[in-house]
């Protein structure tokens, strides 16, 4: 069985001994074999049961000197400052929630899935929220392969810092969340006013994270949950949408193909779910072709044939694509051919034409007058989006108002980490571990140094 040395670069200026290290598997049952190089004692996985809470199985970076091999491992690789994060119950991994024992703790994380075949990968997120900048360098024979940078050339991690900052600061959501320790509604909260409720550490001086937008609890219906979203809620978006392409609007007078209703054309392809792919139903080999139309509610309706589904409706609430899950989050739960309840996203063509629609709108394609190669983007179907320049997205397609995922647009050209679900779709986030080209995995802690500008700095 193949091996990946997978080996640490700590370039942080935080102690090895105070940098924690630690493996949790994507799903219960996961095979998890790796071993410590240094003595070649098994390492274990976060979790290892027994009592909850408990403190986990940690490994301090000065313990991992000479890294490990992995041999089987499919999940996340986290990395913690100062302390770790500790185990609150089975499969637990830390909330970005105020009642969440371990809120003010600084942590990060990277995903792998290694079991020595050729779709091996691993990649950087940082989809639920910022925090430690990480990099993954592959190597053969110590040769560099291919690298995922958490800070590209010339960016720190204060240029980051201040790009995510600006997002809600003021806050732009407008939202009001339950009631607070006074029993008065909690506003959409900015960086600096956190305070965790229930047992946890208390808020430090030093920098923990920034949360991102689809890590929020959800706004609709009238949120019951703290924090309460901060960022923009894309309602702009789609009332811009509505307004220009609406029904009653005139076919073709702004974008060639979109009004009277018609936004947007979901067509291409899905290669079905493998390596096994069925012939028949929604995880089989297909194309699709929809029509996506808006209506006076802000929702969604996609209507269209699917190569091997047939003729199908897909319809998304407008609460439900404007909830954090939604449309930044990629995971909005839609209405199948007219069912009664709704469906969430599953790993299936429903799922993957789902993606298409959410993807355009992070991006700005949806009503795009901007133009590629003599066509404006909004009139291509949504394949051809992630055909385009990665760096003609977000004010690229949207130049007159911020109509995209603005998390998204600033770490995109920033880091190589995904700052959306679907990054994959138009940028190259994936880092191949294919034995046959990959024996080592370097994991670069990079220099996390940030001045905040307010104390107590969680947004």
């Amino acid at each position: 069985m193949a091996t990946l040395t997978f080996q640490f670069t700590n370039s942080s200026g935080v102690d090895d001994s105070k940098v924690f290290i630690g493996f949790v598997p994507g799903a219960s049952g996961t095979s998890v074999t790796i071993e410590n190089l240094a003595d070649g004692s098994a390492i274990a996985p976060v979790d290892g049961g027994g009592t909850y809470p408990n403190p986990g199985n940690w490994y301090s970076l000065d313990t991992l000197a000479s890294g490990v091999g992995i041999s089987s491992f499919s999940g996340r690789i986290y990395v913690c400052y100062q302390q770790p994060w500790s185990v609150q119950g089975s499969g637990y991994e830390p909330a970005q929630a105020v009642t969440d024992p371990n809120l003010f703790l600084r942590y990060d994380k990277l995903e792998i899935t290694f079991t020595g075949q050729p779709a091996d990968v691993a990649n950087l997120t940082s989809i639920d929220y910022w925090s430690i900048p990480l990099s993954l360098i592959a190597l053969k024979n110590a040769q560099t392969v291919q690298t995922a940078l958490g800070l590209r050339a010339g960016v720190t991690a204060q240029d980051i810092f201040d790009a995510l900052d600006a997002l809600t600061t003021p806050p732009v959501s407008g939202v009001d969340g339950p009631g607070g320790v006074d029993g008065q509604p909690m506003p959409a909260l900015v960086p600096g006013q956190f305070q965790q409720y229930g047992q946890g550490p208390a808020p430090g001086t030093a920098f923990a994270r920034i949360i991102g937008p689809s890590s929020y609890p959800p706004i609709f219906p009238p949120p019951s949950a703290i924090p309460v979203m901060p960022y923009d809620l894309l309602k702009g978006y789609l009332g811009a949408l509505l307004e220009s392409f609406g029904p009653g609007t005139t076919s073709g007078a702004i974008v060639p193909g979109l009004g009277n209703g018609v936004i947007a054309t979901i067509a291409g392809s899905f290669a079905g779910v493998g390596p096994n792919v069925p012939s028949s139903g929604p995880q089989s080999r297909q194309t699709y072709d929809l029509a996506a139309t808006i209506d006076s509610t802000l929702g969604i309706t996609l209507t269209g044939k699917l190569s091997g589904c047939g003729e199908t409706t897909m319809v998304y609430a407008a609460d439900d694509l404007m909830n954090p899950t939604g449309i930044y989050g990629g995971n909005a739960p839609f209405t199948l051919d007219g069912a009664s309840t709704k469906t969430a996203p599953a790993n299936d063509v429903y799922g993957w034409i789902g993606g298409d629609l959410f993807s355009g709108l992070a991006i700005g394609a949806l009503g795009s007058t901007s133009t590629s190669n003599g066509s404006m983007v909004g009139s291509l179907p949504s394949q051809s989006w992630f055909e385009l320049p990665v760096s003609s997205f977000f004010a690229g397609l949207q130049p007159s108002n911020p109509y995209y995922n603005q998390w998204a647009a600033a770490l995109s050209d920033r880091s190589d980490a995904y700052n959306f679900a679907f990054t994959d779709r138009f940028a190259p986030v994936l880092v191949s571990l294919d034995p046959a080209n990959v024996d080592t995995l370097q994991l670069v802690l990079e220099d996390g140094t940030v001045k905040m500008p307010r104390p107590h700095d969680l947004s």
